[in-house]
């Protein structure tokens, strides 16, 4: 995944009860997976960042240059 904003197109799950509803906000930068302007914890990212990158037409970009 490249740096960015992202939202989910629909609502999602990655297993294991994480579940997520259409549009929630995903942000990448550098490789650190950002939910609500906070960064995920350290031993959830490399499994978001996998998701994320496998399942690229779950999400639209969402990142505003200003």
């Amino acid at each position: 995944m490249k740096n960015g904003a992202y939202k989910l197109k629909e609502a999602a799950s990655l297993g294991d009860g994480l579940d997520f509803k259409a549009g929630q906000d995903f942000e990448v930068v550098n490789e650190v997976i950002y939910m609500g302007g906070y960064p995920l914890p350290p031993h959830m990212q490399p499994m978001f960042y996998s998701w994320m990158a496998k399942n690229p037409k779950l999400f639209l970009s969402d990142t505003r240059k200003y």
